[in-house]
């Protein structure tokens, strides 16, 4: 048997659930659903794949060092992800753009249009009879007139919170919103969502570096380091 289905069957033997599991060993569903299915690609890192294994084959009754041997066996035969690349200012240069319009044209025909208006108030200045000139305007002493300074306006407030998530790589998270759970899994690489509460926000998370967050549009710091596990929460 492979190691996941030795770890699933022990655990069904025993009549015990994932959730169960969850909250004897302190291991996040996820990860736990990960071992069992040797999807270890989710894991935050072979460290902590080991050090889950571990816990979980000892809390099972199983033989820890058979099972961690037969890891470091897989481990070592599964290819590290190739990094991921980065496109050049060349390569964005590449990207087409909207069409462009034709502003010389339209330069072309202002200035013709205002040549031609010049020629026409020439000769109108020519045949029509000038006009006498209007008297200057009387001047007005005395304190001058103030009006009343403008009030500087209030930036509104925004009525409501919405957090923006981007994931780097596979990275679980649950999200509560006024104190309601509204999304609790798996984000994958590249992949952004988005929640919105009227008054608090709360992020939990099994690796802080693998996400970026935007509250508002703002964007925020750095929540933790790789395979950190971070609960972070946001009020009005």
């Amino acid at each position: 048997m492979s190691i996941g289905e030795q770890l699933r069957a022990a655990r069904e033997a025993r009549g015990l659930s994932l959730e169960e599991a969850e909250a004897a060993t302190r291991i996040k569903r996820v990860y736990l659903e990960a071992l069992e299915n040797e999807a270890f690609s989710v894991l935050p890192s072979p460290a902590h794949a080991r050090g889950f294994l571990r816990r979980y084959a000892r809390w099972l009754g199983l033989d820890e060092a058979a099972l961690l041997a037969d890891w470091d066996g897989m481990a070592a035969a599964i290819p590290s992800a190739p990094p991921s690349r980065v496109p050049s200012m060349f390569e964005l240069a590449r990207i087409p753009g909207r069409p462009t319009f034709p502003w010389r044209s339209l330069a072309g025909v202002g200035v013709a249009a205002l040549l031609i208006l010049s020629l026409i108030g020439l000769a109108r200045s020519r045949w029509l009879p000038r006009s006498a000139p209007l008297p200057p305007a009387p001047t007005v002493t005395g304190a001058a007139v103030v009006g009343p300074s403008p009030t500087p306006g209030l930036a509104a407030a925004p009525s409501t919170l919405r957090l923006e998530v981007e994931a780097n790589e596979h990275v679980w998270v649950r999200i509560r919103a006024d104190g309601q759970l509204v999304y609790q899994g798996l984000i994958r690489p590249g992949e952004t969502r988005a929640w919105e509460a009227q008054s608090a926000l709360e992020l939990d998370t099994g690796n802080a570096a693998a996400l970026q967050v935007r509250l508002n549009g703002r964007p925020e710091g750095p929540l933790g380091g790789r395979g950190e596990i971070v609960r972070k929460r946001w009020s009005r």
